[in-house]
C-alpha cells in the first residue's frame, strides 16, 4: 500500500471516528443512557465505527506499523474534534490549546519523515 493510501485511510478513520463521537454527544443532551442506546441514530454511530475499525485491520493487514498508525489517528482525531467542537458544539479553545493543536500537526509532519 502506497504512503498516501495508508495516510488517506487514517484521516478517514479518524473522521469516522469523531463523526461518530460527536453524534453521541448530539444524542445524549438530556437523555439517559438506556434511551440513548434505543435511539434510532446510533445505528449511524454504530456503523460509523465499524468502519473505522475495518480501516484499522486494512492498514494493519497491509504491514502498517502500530506506531505510526496509533498516533496518527490520534493527532487527526484531536484536530477534527477541536473543530467540529468549535463548530457545531460552539466550545472555545484557548490560545494554548492552538498551540497544542499546532505541535501535534508538527508531530504528525516528524513522524513521517524517515
Amino acid at each position: 500500500m502506497t504512503y498516501l493510501l495508508r495516510l488517506a485511510l487514517i484521516i478517514i478513520s479518524a473522521t469516522t471516528i469523531i463523526i461518530a463521537d460527536s453524534l453521541i454527544k448530539k444524542i445524549s443532551a438530556g437523555q439517559s443512557f438506556f434511551n440513548i442506546i434505543k435511539d434510532p441514530w446510533m445505528i449511524l454511530v454504530y456503523g460509523l465505527y465499524l468502519i473505522g475499525i475495518f480501516i484499522a485491520i486494512f492498514i494493519f493487514i497491509s504491514k502498517g506499523e502500530l506506531a505510526i498508525y496509533a498516533n496518527l489517528f490520534i493527532i487527526f482525531y484531536g484536530i477534527f474534534g477541536a473543530i467540529i467542537g468549535m463548530i457545531f458544539f460552539k466550545e472555545t479553545i484557548s490560545t494554548i490549546q492552538m498551540a497544542g493543536i499546532g505541535f501535534g500537526l508538527l508531530g504528525a509532519i516528524l513522524m513521517n519523515l524517515k
